[in-house]
């Protein structure tokens, strides 16, 4: 580039009238310059000018201001990029096919994933969604808790359940110790990796921004399948509890 500005400027050096200085800019005393537009005369007879002016720090404040709010300062633009607003989809209803998502769990030391869809095809299930593993009873004061899933299950399933499960936001390693705690026989602890189920059902609760560290959760709820169709929702605001969650198998 500076090649290109320097034959531009032999072109018109010889139009320059003998006996005029060679002109020069520089900041004002006011205003320190950082470089300096400049233009010489070389051996050749050719006018050398260079190309590191920078007017944000040549010109009159009143120019500067006036660049600076026509262009924005020197350097790349800040990137305007915003990510989309949250959008909550509509909670799943009576009647509706359970949305298909990955659900995973810890069997015998090994990482092993089911679809929800195929978790309820064919079957009845019981499926108890809980916003956090191991968190204190008054965070979710609801009657809907896995400790009184694991006691009810057997009741669940002499009235046709095939499947119990407990679902939580957490990752699979520590839904299998807490199942553990809580003596989870008969029960499935399944991790709903990044609250997918939770976001497809409707049913995501945002914690975000609570010193607790809880972010993007799942809101307590049970819902009941016959072969993948939802034929019973519960949630914590309806104030039921598993004799409900029973007589609706």
């Amino acid at each position: 580039m500076a090649a290109s500005v320097n034959n531009i400027a032999a072109a018109f050096s010889g139009s320059r009238m003998p006996g005029h200085p060679t002109p020069a800019f520089s900041a004002s005393p006011s205003t320190p310059a950082i470089s300096v537009f400049s233009s010489s005369t070389t051996a050749g007879g050719g006018l050398t000018i260079s190309t590191s002016w920078n007017p944000h720090s040549t010109l009159p404040h009143s120019r500067r201001s006036y660049l600076l709010s026509a262009y924005g300062p020197p350097g790349p633009r800040p990137s305007t990029f915003r990510a989309p607003p949250h959008r909550r989809r509509a909670t799943i209803s009576i009647g509706c096919r359970i949305p298909c998502s990955t659900l995973s769990y810890l069997a015998d030391g090994t990482v092993r994933t089911i679809s929800s869809t195929e978790l309820a095809r064919g079957r009845k299930a019981v499926i108890l969604g809980v916003p956090s593993a191991f968190a204190p009873s008054q965070w979710w004061p609801g009657k809907l808790t896995a400790e009184e899933l694991v006691g009810r299950a057997g009741e669940m399933k002499l009235r046709g359940a095939s499947v119990v499960a407990c679902v939580s936001v957490n990752d699979v390693f520590v839904m299998r110790a807490w199942g553990e705690s809580i003596g989870d026989e008969g029960v499935m602890m399944l991790s709903d990796p990044d609250a997918g189920m939770a976001r497809a059902m409707g049913l995501l609760a945002d914690f975000t921004g609570g010193a607790e560290g809880f972010g993007l959760r799942s809101e307590n709820y049970c819902v009941v399948a016959d072969d993948g169709r939802v034929k019973a929702l519960f949630t914590e605001d309806n104030d039921v509890d598993f004799d409900d969650v029973i007589k609706a198998i």
